[in-house]
């Protein structure tokens, strides 16, 4: 029970800074104590409920919240999750890993090759502009009960386009996005039996403490320290995802 609470402590932190590393510790981790995957999955989604808000407000403490858009993205991205929740249990889980590990290794590249993306605000983006993000709400919403790695990545790269978001707006909005999508899949996990109290205790301890001190670390290091983790934590990922490491 130790190892659980410093496992969450660690990953949560990890992936707070990067925006997608959280799995790459403790799902493997959590496995190789003899969790059932399900448990584990209704466990993550439970923690994000209590770090998500933490981490948002680091990242956006004294920055302008859009919460028109927060609200917007996260209602339609909750009818992706109700039917990730359906590929979540039916789907081979090998299936959707190789397609998700090429996913990702593509943003990562797109991140390396674009040296200036998500580095500065350009908040001088039309409405109109801004309104091309929904559409991509759904398909979010689905890959986040499914897998989530990545999706901040995503995310991100997405804002930048349509809102002129940087990685420090993006990441904050990103964890006041999923915190529904979190409620809702926990509860839909939990409904089906897969909920252990002792483990969600300590995995939610470890989770806020490492949410918190990531969180601030990166918002303190800026846009530059959170891209190189993108790449790299990102890169890592995309390869364990591809090649079933």
């Amino acid at each position: 029970m130790v190892a659980v609470f410093f496992t969450s402590l660690a990953a949560t932190a990890l992936g707070t800074m990067s925006g997608g590393g959280i799995e790459i510790i403790m799902y493997p981790v959590f496995i190789s104590f003899g969790i059932p995957v399900p448990l584990i999955i209704s466990t993550a989604f439970t923690t994000n409920i209590f770090w998500a808000l933490p981490a948002a407000y680091n990242y956006l403490k004294g920055r302008v919240v859009d919460w028109t858009f927060v609200a917007l993205f996260s209602a339609i991205g909750l009818v992706g999750c109700f039917l990730g929740i359906s590929a979540l249990l039916a789907v081979q889980p090998r299936v959707y890993q190789i397609s998700i590990g090429v996913i990702i290794l593509f943003f990562v590249v797109y991140l390396y090759l674009n040296k200036d993306l998500g580095l500065n605000e350009k908040r001088e983006y039309s409405k109109t502009r801004g309104i091309f993000a929904y559409p991509f709400a759904f398909v979010m919403g689905f890959y986040e009960v499914v897998l989530e790695a990545g999706n901040a990545i995503a995310l991100s790269i997405l804002t930048f386009y349509t809102r002129g978001f940087d990685l420090i707006d993006a990441l904050g909005h990103y964890y006041l996005i999923v915190l529904p999508w979190s409620i809702f899949s926990a509860g839909f996990l939990i409904s089906k039996g897969y909920f252990d109290p002792q483990l969600v205790t300590l995995a939610i301890l470890g989770s806020v403490v490492g949410s918190y001190a990531g969180s601030r670390y990166a918002r303190y290091k800026g846009n530059t320290f959170i891209k190189t983790l993108f790449v790299i934590i990102g890169g890592i990922l995309g390869l364990k995802l591809l090649l079933g490491l």
